[in-house]
């Protein structure tokens, strides 16, 4: 081996790894000299703002992190004529999400981080399924891959070598510690409901459609349940950041010369559990969480702009107001 070259490493071994939800060796090894005594400089998708304003909060970056699972959904049986939870297809994707995330948080773990912030999720279907209604009832590979950026802030609660993984920006950690909050889990759960002959055929007058809305409606139920439970798993008080998305598809029925068409409903929801830092306060007890917050998120996106809400506008402007005595206080050391 010559010098500056890694060591061989066990590739099937590796690959055992990785086929029971762990992270290839190659990754482990890296992730060990980015944390280590001999650190390198390391990219992150955080901005200057967000790093300075987690800087001020006392978040050190330490490494960029990811987690990926490339899933293939199985051949199910026919669902046609039937309304309710396709739980087969819901575990599916799922599934896929919890491999991601264990991923993202076993990396986590290696750089001995107390949170991960400013995790970016996406999805996307590799393979189209080749039969059925949606195209999306069994056969197709689903791919989920998540991003964030490691970081050490000893005053976020958690159990030892347990990381809190968050889709927060630099500005929403830091507008949410001014306040005496902290993260406390992420929140992930997805439903996949079918209804049948809800749509089409013969309508006369002007009117809403109860049943696609009842359906969609039951679809949204079933996931913010779940919601609910997992926050109160985290002992949250609050969900914040929600990122809720919503799939609804036309379907044929499947019988031939029916006029009525089935309803497929795709729901997926995302958010960060948060409550009272317990130094900060006295943590309020509650049995179910009694708000969830569907906050914009300040500088995810450069198209976002906030117009209406004065608390946003308030909590932006104090935040460019703490970056500008970051960068100040830069300049002058």
């Amino acid at each position: 081996m010559g010098p500056g070259q890694r060591p061989r490493i066990d590739l099937r071994a590796s690959l055992a790894h990785v086929e029971q939800g762990g992270i290839p060796l190659r990754a482990r090894e890296r992730l060990a000299e980015e944390a280590g005594p001999n650190r390198r400089l390391f990219t992150s998708d955080l901005s200057v703002a967000e790093f300075l304003l987690a800087r001020d909060v006392r978040c050190e970056p330490i490494s960029q992190v990811m987690g990926s699972s490339i899933f293939h959904v199985g051949q199910i049986d026919d669902y046609k004529g039937s309304t309710g939870e396709i739980t087969v297809l819901s575990d599916a994707h799922r599934q896929v999400r919890q491999r991601a995330l264990s991923r993202l948080f076993q990396e986590a773990i290696c750089v001995g981080a107390d949170a991960v912030v400013g995790a970016r999720l996406e999805e996307r279907m590799i393979t189209m399924g080749a039969r059925g209604k949606g195209g999306d009832d069994g056969g197709e590979v689903l791919e989920f891959t998540v991003v964030g950026t490691a970081v050490r802030a000893p005053w976020i609660t958690h159990a030892p070598g347990q990381p809190i993984v968050t889709d927060l920006s630099g500005q929403d950690l830091w507008a949410l510690a001014q306040d005496g909050y902290e993260p406390c889990g992420f929140l992930y759960e997805f439903c996949q409901y079918h209804a049948h002959h809800v749509v089409g055929g013969q309508y006369s007058g002007i009117g809403e459609l109860s049943k696609p809305h009842h359906a969609i409606d039951t679809a949204r139920t079933i996931v913010a349940q779940k919601i609910h439970r997992q926050a109160q798993y985290f002992q949250a008080e609050f969900v914040v950041g929600s990122d809720i998305s919503f799939d609804v598809r036309e379907v044929p029925c499947g019988f031939e010369g029916c006029e009525l068409n089935d309803l497929d409903v795709k729901v997926s929801w995302f958010g960060t559990a948060i409550r009272r830092i317990p130094q900060a306060a006295q943590r309020l007890q509650a049995d179910i969480p009694p708000l969830i917050l569907s906050m914009m998120p300040l500088g995810k996106a450069q198209d976002i702009r906030i117009d209406a809400e004065e608390d946003s506008d308030d909590i932006e402007r104090a935040a460019e107001e703490a970056v500008e005595m970051a960068l100040e206080a830069e300049e002058a050391q």
